[in-house]
């Protein structure tokens, strides 16, 4: 199968790294990927590291150059699917797909993010299918009047994992010096909606209790020097020592050196750190808030704790209930709903049958819809214009 994977966002998050791995994933069963990425960004600088990619402006939804190179390529490469992630993408995606008519590719969306999108037409009309990572952001398209067709969830999943001792791994990254003692995680891009600040005010009442743990953050974005500058007003010179800003790094070897992974995030649609951290076998203590929950549906009691929204007073008891109990590592199994294997193969089901339905002229028909109608079995076919008569 060939896919061509528009993104033209300009950071570096959990969706760009799910797209490098998706695209991993899929190449390793065989079927050609190819990543359209707005050049210079870092998504763009990575995926040229790791698979074939094709660098674009992506300037704006007038961007021609843009729009005759993704038709081009559609053409050329004889692209089965073709999948779009951001507004820009979703706009000059379609409009090259669909201007190939009876040999237009299958047009998908997906949806990672669980912020409110300004503008519902490209989800229903510049998509032949809306793919998202949770049945909890799945409910809220269904909410805005999508058709429940329209809308397939589809979990995201990580890489398995490399069991072997660190000595023995090649490449493995080096983990800088760091405090001594338990040390508390967070992974992820410095935004609002990730919680860093909450973080912060946890840590302020976990010290309270306890003076031999360190608070490490995995990540960076266009708050760090915002979260890092509330960090020296809120923390004395000792304590504020044993709080680490990492930058970007591969959190691998801070996850295995980690006790307590947080993830205080306000809006979260699934959140890839947190599979992360549970296939180390660490506890994951974060907000009951968007898909979060269906991740911790699918383990075994006590690998995560939920807290209520906000209540950063019950987030440090419940951490501390975790250090407490020190739990052993117990790495989780993901081959069944949230390794990268799975993931790839229900997606690709997925795209099979989406261009079946493409072929047959039947993508946008109600599957389970009866002849005689959805609510009488026994309605028959000219019953109605024989009513009309």
């Amino acid at each position: 199968m060939n896919i061509f994977h528009l993104d033209c966002t300009t950071g570096f998050g959990g969706q760009e790294s799910d797209h490098l791995s998706e695209a991993l994933g899929f190449l390793a069963e065989g079927h050609r990927y190819i990543l359209g990425t707005r050049k210079g960004t870092p998504l763009d600088q990575r995926a040229r590291k790791e698979v074939p990619t094709v660098s674009m402006p992506l300037s704006g939804n007038m961007d021609i150059v843009s729009l005759r190179q993704i038709r081009q390529i559609l053409l050329a490469e004889k692209i089965d699917v073709l999948v779009t992630t951001s507004y820009i993408d979703s706009w000059l995606g379609p409009l090259a797909a669909y201007s190939l008519r009876k040999f237009r590719p299958f047009v998908v969306r997906q949806r990672h993010l669980f912020n409110p999108p300004k503008n519902l037409f490209p989800y229903r009309r510049m998509c032949d299918r809306l793919v998202v990572v949770s049945d909890a952001l799945r409910l809220y398209f269904l909410e805005k009047g999508l058709p429940f067709w329209h809308v397939t969830t589809i979990h995201r999943g990580v890489p398995e994992l490399d069991r072997r001792p660190s000595a023995e791994r090649d490449g493995s990254p080096c983990l800088p010096d760091l405090p001594a003692g338990p040390m508390i995680l967070q992974v992820g891009i410095f935004q609002r909606d990730k919680g860093q600040h909450l973080a912060l005010d946890v840590f302020k009442k976990l010290v309270q209790k306890r003076n031999d743990l360190s608070l490490v953050f995995v990540g960076d974005g266009p708050l760090l020097s915002e979260v890092q500058a509330r960090a020296d007003r809120m923390f004395d010179p000792d304590v504020r020592r044993r709080i680490v800003f990492s930058g970007y790094q591969d959190p691998r070897p801070y996850l295995r050196r980690a006790s307590v992974v947080l993830q205080p995030s306000l809006r979260e649609a699934l959140g890839l750190s947190i599979l992360e951290a549970l296939a180390e076998g660490l506890p994951v203590v974060a907000f009951r808030v968007g898909g979060i929950p269906e991740i911790l549906n699918h383990l075994p009691p006590g690998r995560g704790i939920l807290v209520q929204p906000w209540n950063t007073e019950a987030f440090a008891r419940a951490v501390l209930e975790v250090l407490g109990k020190n739990i052993p590592r117990e790495p989780i199994d993901h081959k069944t709903v949230f390794s990268r294997k799975a993931c790839v193969r229900k997606t690709l089901a997925f795209y099979q049958d989406g261009i079946e339905k493409l072929r047959s002229g039947s993508l946008h028909k109600n599957p389970y819809e009866t002849i005689g109608g959805r609510a009488d079995p026994m309605f028959r076919h000219d019953q109605k214009s024989e009513e009309n008569a």
